[in-house]
């Protein structure tokens, strides 16, 4: 009975024997070189979320490898890419605060300026690239950050100091022909059509509806003329009538049209002035477009999209 046992167990060792030897044949080796191209791939294929973990599985198993500075600036670019600009901007803090005297901290300081620039807070966007251009020197981001200083200036309103940035780029840098462009245009927007919000708000006052066709908004103008119209005549029937309290509401009633008329008007001149503004960025930005952050490296690889 035992010598059966024993021929049993040695019959399922020598089946077992290579399955055993297959299993440590096919453990996985992660090496960096290897672990970056995945979370690269996946960086490019736009699976952000993906990349974020390869990343950080890079930073886990190879903490001093010398590119871990640059995996730190990818991950907050992938946050940024993915739109999630909180996240992004923490990201890229800790890089910066971590490698500030390094190119990468360059780098994360200027995408966070242009995580700002895309959310359109203009005044944090051009503090970040201020701040870009006054702690580094190497050429391809304090140019980038010039670069970038200008656009945010346009999109803040102040197009004499965006034409100043403009200016300033060096003019051995790629965007050399570009910003000189650029500085040209931004003046000419002094120049463009506006409409005055006192006149108006004064045209408004006059004649309830005039201030909007001043804007180019008669369909609004000959609504407002025509409420205020019929308010203005209901309380003059009341009146004539002896109705009093009546007469008194529609006073009431019309002070409120009369009074939102002349605000709807300012206000429309301004959303006048703000979309010719708007529209003329538009056209600049289309014409001399440079992507600086087209490289995953940073704003060194730089794409180029110029139109006549």
């Amino acid at each position: 009975m035992n010598q059966k046992r024993f021929l049993f167990f040695l019959f399922l060792g020598l089946i077992l024997i290579p399955f055993i030897t297959q299993t440590r044949a096919e453990t996985v080796v992660i090496d960096s070189q290897n672990q970056f191209q995945l979370a690269s791939e996946a960086m490019a294929k736009g699976d952000y979320r993906q990349a974020v973990y390869e990343f950080k599985r890079f930073l886990f198993f190879f903490p001093s490898d010398p590119e871990t500075p640059k995996i730190h600036y990818l991950i907050g670019k992938c946050y940024f890419l993915e739109k999630n600009f909180e996240v992004a901007r923490e990201s890229l803090d800790q890089t910066y605060q971590t490698y500030a005297d390094s190119a990468v901290g360059g780098q994360a300081l200027l995408l966070i300026g242009e995580s700002y620039f895309q959310q359109g807070v203009s005044k944090e966007a051009i503090y970040y690239f201020e701040k870009t251009v006054s702690e580094y020197a190497q050429p391809e981001i304090k140019n980038a950050a010039i670069y970038k200083l200008g656009w945010a200036r346009m999109q803040a309103g102040q197009w004499q100091e965006a034409s100043q940035a403009f200016q300033t780029v060096a003019s051995d840098s790629p965007l050399f022909s570009s910003s000189q462009n650029l500085a040209r245009e931004s003046l000419k927007a002094t120049d463009l059509p506006s409409k005055n919000p006192t006149t108006a708000g004064v045209l408004a006052a006059v004649v309830p509806g005039m201030g909007h066709v001043y804007c180019n908004r008669y369909k609004d103008g000959l609504v407002a003329f025509a409420l205020n119209g019929l308010f203005i005549y209901a309380a003059h029937e009341a009146f004539a009538h002896d109705q009093d309290a009546l007469g008194g509401m529609l006073c009431f009633l019309e002070l409120g049209w009369y009074s939102g008329n002349i605000y709807s008007a300012a206000n429309s001149a301004h959303k006048y002035n703000r979309a010719v503004r708007n529209e003329y960025r538009k056209n600049l930005h289309q014409q001399y477009h440079i992507n600086v952050f087209a490289s995953p490296q940073g704003p060194i690889g730089l794409a180029f999209k110029i139109e006549f």
